[in-house]
């Protein structure tokens, strides 16, 4: 019996490289073309980031790396890799069949042939071949890996993982799967498994490109900026040339509120491959929340008509500054409503929202609310918002915290930090507020810190006590002075070292009992703002996953109440350590509002906070224009343009409007 040529002898083995080109994000074919400085790629366009499978040429085996056939069949397969590396693969498939006809339908020659078919473009031919030596050699980690990537090639990332799985559990250590199978789920946005294999990839190859750079996407997906810049920062050191890396580390520290390093590695991608429209998108980001709108503009257009990352830049663009009839932006975006149906959902939604923005800015509002209705109706079904829990959560959340557990606990925490949570609904005036506590000298303005939704998450007994898992009277003062540690390690990984930082997570409202326990020198602003603007607002923005209740009317009521629930609760109970501020009077009134506010926190009155907008700190959130105007009054009783059309929303709020309200909008 002839010997099987390529069976390796080890389970080390890399798979075979498939290269790809892309053309504006919208085509992917195999190419044949090699460089063995270079990586061959896959990149796929996943909406928010591009992902790649792949593995690099150096660590890619040819046919004849593969190979442990001896004499004459070496030396042809050693001329059949010569070819390919040099694209002639008429010539390397004609050995291939004479090989095949001397030897036999071998399950390795098989496959080769489709390798060398894929290559050429013909992906329903090399499939078929890499199916029947992967049907004769069920078994073989890189013959299902190879055929992983033909199947991500054709955007069939089902099947694609099938098999990716199928390696990596057939060769545990077989690192380059892991980092294919980890791009895959990044791609199905299954970001916690995609997170597991590219770890164990870079586990076992410390210098696979790929798995880093991806790994740096789960990351941000996944709310783990800092970790996402560090790991993006060592693609780089494997590759400084890295176009997709220097991408994707931009978005990350962007993310960080870090615009002046994200705006060189936009521009640096851009430098290097000057089409790069993702660069431009982020460079755009960087610029605008900085502050510098013409040049964040002039990014954003330049790729604005470029589908698909065109749809991201328009939409930023749009909500940069306010739209004229007149505007290049207005142009681009009615020619994409033209063929809104020629986009997945998510673009779909995309192109409503900003089409809804747009015509807001216009002043047709009816035609606007049209479009963030539609966009909210497509958003619901991708996103959906699980109403019983949440409410469940908010009332364990205050059942947990009891006068006896407060009296019980005080006394304890952290006292080196005096954290200024600024918090309430999305939408609510909380990025206004937190603007001008970061013109105070004394204070450092964290943004949107995760560190207390982090603390509470790994808070050992204080998580088992609230999901019942632990009786609550075994909680005691250390636990909340462990919250406290772990909230200011947190605090102290962003780089903050001053003793007044504001914090300004919307969702911090639902700990305010345990923050009071925790970090007893803890000040909680709770902002409160007309229950229509407040809501229309979060209605009117592309959230996503982050807000899943803003796409529904009845949801967002719900929300809401549970909210007033809260504030109701903490006013209750920790009266000293709440204060309750209206959006409304801060745009009334900020010089009052604010020196209100630093006597209770007990810091010195100062001027500089009412210059906020001239700030220089980044603004992430979909406040960013607002904050860059002077206080902003126009966003009050905003909600009247729209009338009638938000009927279905006052109704279920009727208790906290007034009979004019209810008669605006069309409830009485």
């Amino acid at each position: 019996m002839a010997e099987e040529p390529g069976i390796p002898s080890s389970c080390n083995a890399r798979t075979h490289a498939l290269g790809a080109c892309e053309e504006d994000g919208m085509r992917d074919s195999v190419t044949g073309k090699r460089d063995e400085a270079d990586p061959v790629r896959q990149p796929v366009d996943t909406g928010n980031s591009r992902t790649e499978i792949s593995v690099t040429d150096g660590q890619a085996q040819t046919a004849a790396q593969r190979s442990n056939g001896k004499d004459a069949t070496q030396e042809v397969l050693d001329r059949i890799a010569r070819h390919q590396s040099a694209g002639r693969l008429d010539e390397a498939n004609r050995l291939l069949d004479g090989l095949i006809e001397e030897r036999g339908p071998m399950p390795r020659l098989l496959h080769y042939k489709g390798l060398n078919l894929a290559m050429a473009g013909q992906r329903e031919e090399a499939e078929k071949l890499m199916r029947a030596g992967l049907d004769k050699a069920p078994e073989d980690p890189l013959q299902h890996a190879d055929l992983g990537v033909l199947l991500a090639q054709s955007n069939r990332l089902e099947e694609a993982i099938e098999h990716f799985r199928e390696a990596v559990e057939l060769a545990p250590n077989f690192g380059v799967a892991h980092s294919n199978l980890g791009g895959a789920l990044v791609l199905e946005k299954k970001y916690g498994e995609a997170v597991r294999h590219l770890e164990k990839a870079i586990e076992l190859e410390g210098n696979l490109l790929d798995a880093h750079t991806n790994l740096g996407v789960a990351y941000s997906q996944t709310n783990r900026h800092g970790k996402a810049v560090d790991v993006l920062y060592k693609a780089l050191s494997i590759d400084p040339l890295s176009v997709r890396a220097h991408v994707q580390l931009s978005a990350a520290l962007y993310r960080n509120e870090r615009h002046d390093s994200a705006e060189h590695h936009a521009r640096r991608a851009i430098e290097l491959e000057p089409g790069a429209s993702e660069a431009y998108l982020h460079l755009g980001n960087a610029l605008g929340s900085a502050g510098k709108m013409d040049e964040a503009a002039e990014a954003l257009l330049s790729v604005a008509g470029r589908p698909p990352i065109g749809l991201q830049a328009l939409s930023r663009l749009i909500h940069l500054r306010k739209t004229r009839a007149d505007a290049p932006e207005m142009q681009i975006l009615e020619k994409y409503l033209e063929r809104i149906d020629s986009f997945g959902e998510e673009g779909q939604a995309s192109l409503h929202f900003a089409a809804g923005k747009a015509f807001d800015d216009l002043g047709d509002y009816d035609r606007a609310f049209g479009h963030f209705h539609a966009a909210n109706e497509i958003s619901k079904g991708l996103h959906p918002f699980d109403e019983k829990a949440y409410v469940a959560r908010a009332e364990r959340l205050r059942e947990f915290a009891s006068t006896a557990l407060l009296k019980r606990c005080g006394g304890a925490g952290v006292k080196d930090l005096a954290p200024i949570f600024i918090s309430g609904m999305p939408r609510s005036g909380t990025t206004l507020m937190d603007q001008m506590f970061s013109r105070h000298p004394k204070v450092t303005a964290g943004g949107e810190l995760r560190a207390m939704p982090a603390a509470m998450h790994q808070g050992g007994h204080l998580r088992e006590a609230l999901q019942e898992e632990r009786p609550e009277d075994e909680i005691g003062p250390d636990d909340f002075t462990q919250l406290g540690e772990a909230y200011m390690d947190g605090v102290r990984a962003e780089g903050i070292k001053s003793e007044y930082v504001s914090d300004k997570m919307p969702s911090n409202y639902l700990y305010a009992g345990m923050i009071s326990l925790a970090l007893p020198r803890a000040k909680i602003i709770l902002m409160r703002r007309h229950p229509l603007d407040c809501l229309l607002s979060n209605y009117m923005q592309h959230f996503g996953q982050n807000q899943p209740f803003s796409t529904d009317f009845d949801n967002l009521a719900r929300v809401y109440r549970e909210f007033d629930n809260m504030v109701k609760y903490w006013s209750e109970v920790i009266p000293d350590r709440v204060r309750v501020v209206n959006y409304e009077d801060v745009t009334a009134d900020a010089e009052g509002q604010m020196r209100g506010l630093l006597d209770w926190i007990g810091l010195d009155w100062d001027e500089e906070v009412l210059n906020y907008k001239s700030s220089s700190r980044q603004v992430n959130t979909a406040s960013l224009a607002q904050v860059r105007e002077p206080i902003y009054t126009r966003s009050v009783a905003r909600w009247k343009n729209y009338g009638t059309n938000l009927k279905g929303l006052a109704a279920p709020l009727s208790d906290y409007l007034s009979d004019e309200d209810l008669a605006f909008s069309g409830v009485k």
